[in-house]
């Protein structure tokens, strides 16, 4: 999971716009049975949840 978090650093549009949040900036990459949401604040990436795909969430509960 460290390593696909990793690469984001230098390819950091490589995940999905997470669509239940539709914003450019916050996107998904699926590892497993998770979901990573980052969102992505020059020159940084933030992490912002590791998710199990089965897990119902809501907008509110990911963004700041």
């Amino acid at each position: 999971m460290v390593e696909k978090a990793d690469i984001l650093d230098e390819v950091p549009k490589l995940g999905k716009v997470v669509p239940e949040i539709k914003d450019d900036n916050i996107r998904g990459l699926h590892l497993y049975s998770y979901r990573i949401l980052y969102e992505i604040k020059p020159p940084n990436i933030e992490v912002l949840a590791v998710i199990h795909k089965r897990r119902d969430y809501k907008a509110e509960e990911i963004r700041k």
